[in-house]
């Protein structure tokens, strides 16, 4: 009986250790920008962070692991190191860029997007006539 109580503690031991590192798992990848960024300068990765109607990316890539992948993002920061642009790439070629202005403070003023993001048109479905 000993044995079998000893082992269901190890099996809840471990149980809660699980359960601990499971939403550290679960992690944001925004908290993966690079160290240091500066203004103008491209970044890259094969990750994309949306928060709110800004597009970030996650964990930072060198061109060359990402140019071999099928999609990959780019983005330029500014002197606050908010996004100013970013740019999706299907196959090598843009497929979407996202440019962004601010206002003084901080706040988004201006999301433009090319090609349009266009509205979903509405479904009518049988007998809502």
């Amino acid at each position: 009986m000993n044995r079998l109580n000893s082992t269901f503690s190890s099996l809840s031991a471990a149980l809660a250790a699980g359960l601990v590192l499971i939403p550290c798992a679960l992690v944001s990848p925004a908290s993966a920008r690079p160290e240091s960024i500066r203004a103008g300068v491209s970044y890259y990765s094969d990750e994309l962070v949306e928060s709110g109607p800004v597009r970030d990316i996650g964990v930072e890539r060198n061109y060359e692991e990402v140019f071999k992948l099928y999609s990959y993002y780019e983005v330029l920061y500014d002197e606050s190191e908010r996004v100013v642009r970013c740019l999706e790439y299907k196959r090598g070629a843009v497929i979407r860029e996202d440019t962004y202005r601010y206002a003084e403070d901080g706040t988004l003023l201006e999301h433009v997007t090319d090609p349009p993001i266009k509205e979903g048109k509405p479904v009518t479905l049988p007998g809502s006539d």
